[in-house]
C-alpha cells in the first residue's frame, strides 16, 4: 500500500525524469545542487556587506561621539567657572566648530543635525547669559543635559547599541553612557560642594544630601565602567586595546577613587568647605582621556571587524565560483567513468535512505570507485550500529546504563494497563538521595558520578526480578514495582533500599580512595483502578511523598495519600490566590508601635504583613511569609508592604512629624538586584524622607548570600536609609555583621526580653547589648516588652526605644489615626 501511494505522489516527476538521457540527468541534479549553493552563497556575500555597512555606521557614530564626550567635558568646566567665579571664562568656540564640522559631514546619515541645533543653541545661551550665576548655572545645566540627550541619539541612530561583539559593545557603552555621566556629575560635585559651602545652615541639608545623591551616582558608575572594562580585557583579543583602555582605565579610576573618597569625608563630616574647588578636575581631565581612546579602540575594532567581513565576502564569492566550476567538471567526469557502476550506488543509496540498513553497494570496477563502494558500505555499517546506539540511548540513562524517563513512563503504562486488566497492585518508589550534593560539589562531578554509579548497582540488587529500576535525572530514581500481593511488599523494598544506600560507598583508587555515605528519601505512590491514572499521575504522587519524606528529616518512606494530596492541592491554590491577593490590594500592613524608653511616647511603627483573605479571613505571616519566600512572591509581597508603609507614615507625619517605620526584609529581597532601585522609587512616589524609614535584617536573611547582601545594604544606605540588624544576639555571627555592614540599629530579640526579671543571663545580655550599642553609636529597639516590670527594668537599664503588647498589639492603619489621637504617653 505504501509502494502504490508513493508511485501516486512521485509518478509524474518520475515518468520525466524517466524521458531524459543519463547526461541531461546529471545537468538536472548538478543544477538541483548547485543553484542552492549560489543562492545560498550570495545570501551569505550580501549579508556580510550588510555587517559592513552597519559597522561603517557605527563608525560614524563613534566619529560624532568623540568631540561630543569632549564637548561635555569643557560644558562641565565652564559650568564649574560659572560657580566659582574664578578664572574668567570657558571659550567652547574650537569644540563648537569640532561639532559642526562632524554634523555637516555626518547629518545625512545619522539625522542629528535639528538635536545638534537645539543643544548649540543652549550652550551659546549659556555662554553669552549675563545673569546671575544661579540662572547661568543652570542654563550651563540644560546645554549639557542637551548634550547627554544627544550622546544617546548619536548611539542608537548609529546602530551602537546594538553592536554584537563583547569587547566592543562595553567600549561603546563606557563611551556612549558611562563617561558623560562621570563629566557630568564629577564637575556637578564640584559645583554642589561650592554651592553647599556657601549655603545658610538651613539649606546645608539639602545641599549635602543632593552631595551624597551625586557621590553615590559616581561611585556606581565606577563600578560599571570597571565591570565594563574587566570584561573588555577579558574578551578582546586585541592586545592594543587592552593595554590603552587598562592605562586610561586606571587612569580614571583613580582620579575617581580620590573624588569620592573626598565627597564622601565631607558629606559624612557635613563640612562642604573642606572640599577643593578645583577637587574634579583630575576625575574631567581623566575621563575626557578615557573617552578618546574608547572611541579611538573603538574605532579600531570596527575597522577590523569591517576588513573581516568584506575578507569574508570576497573568499566566498572566489570559492563559489571554484566550486561551480569544480562541480561542472566533476559531473562530466562522473558521467564518463561511473555512469554504470553509479547506478548501483545510487540503488544502494535510495535503499539506505528509505530507512534499509542492510543493503550494500557491489561493483565491479578496480578504480577509486570500488573504494567508494567500499567506503559506502563502511559507512552504512556504521550508521547501523549507531542507529542501534542512538536507540539504546534514546531509552537509557548513559551513565548508569538505567532505564531514563521515557522508557520508565512507558513501562509504566503498560504495567498499569495490566494491573486494571489484572486487578493486581502496583506502586512507584520515587528515590532521592541525601547528602548526594556536598558530596558532588566538593568531591567533583567525577566522584559524584561513581556514587550514581554504585546507587543503580544497589538498587537492581534489592529490586525483584519484575520491578523496573530508572534514573529520571540528577540523584533522582525510580522503581516501579508491580504484580503486589500486598502493599507492605512495597514498603519493605523501600526500607531495604534506604538501608543498603546508606551503607558507605569506596570511591577513587589508590591513595586516593575514600569512603563517602549517602542516604535516601522514598516516596511510594500506590496505583488506584479507577483508569483515571497516568503514568505522569504516579511518579508525580510519588515525588510528592518523597518530597514529604524529606521535610520531614530525611532517611524515611511516606506513601502518597490524599491527605498529601489535599496538602499539595492546598499550597497550590494558596499560592496562586497570594499572588492574586499581592495585585488584588488583599495584602496589607498593620503596624505595632514603637515608644520612647522614657516617656512611652510613640516615636513610630514596625509594618507588619497581613492578608485580607476574601474567605478564609485576616491571615497571618505564618500562613503564607514562609510560602511566598519559597516562591519568590516575596520580593513583589514586601514590595507592596513598602509602598503601603511608607505613604501611611506620609499622611500620620502631617500630625505628628518625626515618625518612623520600619519594615522587614527578606533574603530574596536583597538577592533582587532592582531592590535598592524599589526603595529608591518607594521613596520618590511617596515622598516621604528616607531617614524615616528603617529596613529590618536578620541574620538569616544576610547568611543567604553575604556579598549580595553587603552590595545591596550599601546602595540603600546610600539613599539615607537607616539599616536595622533583627533578633540580635540570637545568632553565631551578628558581631561580624556589624564590622561588616552599614547596620545604624540593633533590635534586641523578644527571648532575651521575655527573660529580664527572672533570667540573670537574659538581662546581662541585655545589658551587654545596650552598653555595645553606646559604644559603637547604634540605636536600640527592645522588642517583646509584655509587662510593666520588663519596661521598668529596661528603663533602669537605659533602653532607649522597646516595641511590644504593653504598647500595643499590631493594628490595621485606619485604627492607628484614632491610637495617634490619644493622650501621651500611650501604655496598654
Amino acid at each position: 500500500m505504501i509502494t502504490r501511494a508513493v508511485g501516486l505522489v512521485f509518478g509524474a516527476a518520475a515518468t520525466l525524469i524517466g524521458r531524459l538521457r543519463y547526461a541531461q540527468k546529471f545537468v538536472v541534479v548538478g543544477l538541483v545542487l548547485l543553484l542552492p549553493l549560489g543562492f545560498v552563497a550570495a545570501a551569505y556575500v550580501e549579508l556580510q556587506r550588510d555587517q559592513v555597512a552597519f559597522s561603517a555606521k557605527e563608525r560614524d557614530g563613534v566619529a560624532c561621539l568623540a568631540p561630543l564626550a569632549h564637548l561635555a567635558s569643557r560644558v562641565a568646566q565652564a559650568r564649574h567657572v560659572t560657580v566659582t567665579g574664578d578664572g574668567g571664562s570657558v571659550v567652547l568656540d574650537r569644540e563648537i566648530s569640532t561639532v559642526d564640522a562632524v554634523n555637516r559631514r555626518l547629518t545625512s546619515i545619522l539625522g542629528t543635525g535639528d538635536a545638534w541645533a537645539g543643544a548649540r543653541g543652549l550652550i551659546i545661551a549659556a555662554q553669552s547669559a549675563t545673569g546671575p550665576a544661579s540662572e547661568r548655572y543652570e542654563g550651563y545645566n540644560a546645554a549639557m543635559q542637551s548634550i547627554l540627550d544627544l550622546i544617546v541619539r548619536v548611539g542608537d541612530a548609529s546602530n551602537l547599541t546594538l553592536d554584537p561583539d563583547i569587547d566592543s559593545y562595553y567600549l561603546m557603552d563606557t563611551l556612549q553612557f558611562r563617561l558623560p555621566v562621570v563629566l557630568d556629575n564629577a564637575g556637578r560635585s564640584a559645583d554642589l560642594a561650592v554651592l553647599a559651602a556657601s549655603a545658610p545652615a538651613s539649606a546645608r541639608t539639602d545641599a549635602l544630601i543632593d552631595l551624597g545623591l551625586t557621590n553615590g551616582v559616581l561611585t556606581a558608575t565606577r563600578a560599571t565602567i570597571a565591570r565594563a572594562v574587566a570584561t573588555i580585557m577579558a574578551k578582546t583579543a586585541d592586545s592594543g586595546v587592552r593595554l590603552d583602555t587598562g592605562a586610561s582605565f586606571r587612569r580614571l579610576d583613580d582620579a575617581m577613587a580620590r573624588l569620592t573618597a573626598t565627597l564622601a569625608a565631607a558629606v559624612k563630616d557635613r563640612r562642604p568647605g573642606d572640599i577643593p574647588a578645583d577637587v574634579s578636575d583630575a576625575v574631567r581631565v581623566a575621563a575626557t582621556d578615557f573617552a578618546a581612546q574608547a572611541a579611538t579602540s573603538l574605532d579600531r575594532l570596527l575597522r577590523v571587524r569591517i576588513d573581516g567581513f568584506s575578507g569574508r565576502a570576497e573568499r566566498v564569492e572566489l570559492a563559489t565560483g571554484l566550486a561551480a566550476l569544480l562541480a561542472a567538471y566533476l559531473f562530466v567526469g562522473f558521467y564518463l567513468s561511473v555512469a554504470w557502476p553509479i547506478r548501483r550506488i545510487m540503488a544502494t543509496l535510495h535503499a539506505v535512505a528509505g530507512g534499509d540498513l542492510t543493503r550494500r553497494v557491489a561493483v565491479d570496477t578496480r578504480d577509486e570507485l570500488s573504494s567508494v563502494a567500499r567506503a559506502l558500505n563502511e559507512t552504512v555499517a556504521r550508521t547501523e550500529a549507531a542507529t542501534n546506539r542512538l536507540a539504546q540511548q534514546a531509552t537509557h540513562d548513559t551513565l548508569t546504563g538505567l532505564p531514563n524517563r521515557a522508557l520508565v513512563l512507558d513501562r509504566l503504562e503498560q504495567a498499569l494497563t495490566r494491573s486494571r486488566r489484572d486487578g493486581t497492585l502496583m506502586a512507584v518508589l520515587f528515590i532521592d538521595l541525601d547528602r548526594f550534593k556536598p558530596i558532588n560539589d566538593s568531591l567533583g562531578h567525577h566522584t559524584g558520578d561513581e556514587v550514581l554509579i554504585e546507587i543503580a548497582g544497589r538498587l537492581t540488587t534489592i529490586s525483584r526480578g519484575g520491578d523496573t529500576v530508572a534514573r529520571l535525572a540528577g540523584d533522582e530514581f525510580v522503581v516501579i514495582c508491580p504484580d503486589l500481593v500486598v502493599p507492605d511488599t512495597a514498603t519493605g523494598t523501600a526500607d531495604l533500599i534506604m538501608t543498603d544506600l546508606s551503607r558507605p560507598i569506596m570511591v577513587g583508587t589508590g591513595a586516593a580512595a575514600r569512603e563517602v555515605t549517602v542516604g535516601a528519601s522514598v516516596g511510594i505512590a500506590f496505583a488506584d483502578q479507577t483508569g483515571d491514572q497516568t503514568p505522569e499521575d504516579l511518579v508525580r504522587d510519588a515525588d510528592v511523598a518523597m518530597y514529604q519524606a524529606k521535610q520531614r528529616g530525611r532517611g524515611r518512606v511516606v506513601i502518597f495519600n490524599e491527605t498529601l494530596r489535599t496538602a499539595v492541592e492546598l499550597r497550590l491554590r494558596t499560592q496562586e490566590e497570594l499572588r492574586h491577593a499581592i495585585t488584588g490590594g488583599q495584602i496589607r500592613p498593620h503596624f505595632q508601635p514603637i515608644v520612647d524608653g522614657v516617656t512611652a511616647s510613640v516615636v513610630g511603627f514596625e509594618a507588619l504583613a497581613r492578608w485580607q483573605h476574601p474567605a478564609r479571613g485576616l491571615l497571618g505571616p505564618g500562613d503564607f511569609i514562609e510560602l511566598a519566600e519559597e516562591t519568590g512572591l516575596i520580593v513583589p509581597l514586601g514590595a507592596e508592604i513598602l509602598a503601603q508603609a511608607c505613604a501611611r507614615t506620609v499622611r500620620w507625619q502631617q500630625h505628628r512629624p518625626g515618625l518612623r517605620v520600619a519594615v522587614n526584609v527578606a533574603s530574596a529581597q536583597l538577592a533582587d538586584p532592582s531592590f535598592a532601585s524599589t526603595v529608591a522609587a518607594v521613596l520618590a512616589e511617596t515622598g516621604l524622607e528616607a531617614h524615616a524609614l528603617s529596613l529590618e535584617i536578620t541574620e538569616t536573611t544576610l547568611m543567604a548570600d553575604t556579598n549580595a547582601a553587603a552590595e545591596t545594604l550599601r546602595a540603600i544606605a546610600a539613599l539615607g536609609v537607616r539599616l536595622e540588624l533583627d533578633d540580635f544576639g540570637t545568632g553565631y555571627s551578628s558581631m561580624t555583621y556589624l564590622r561588616r555592614f552599614p547596620v545604624q540599629a540593633l533590635k534586641i530579640d523578644r527571648s532575651f526580653v521575655a527573660g529580664i526579671g527572672h533570667d540573670r543571663e537574659d538581662e546581662a545580655i541585655v545589658e551587654m547589648i545596650l552598653n555595645l550599642a553606646q559604644v559603637l553609636d547604634l540605636r536600640v529597639v527592645a522588642e517583646g516588652v509584655e509587662t510593666a516590670d520588663q519596661l521598668a527594668r529596661l528603663r533602669r537599664l537605659g533602653c532607649p526605644l522597646m516595641q511590644g503588647f504593653y504598647f500595643g498589639r499590631p493594628m490595621p492603619a485606619e485604627q492607628i489615626d484614632d491610637f495617634l489621637r490619644a493622650p501621651q504617653p500611650i501604655l496598654s
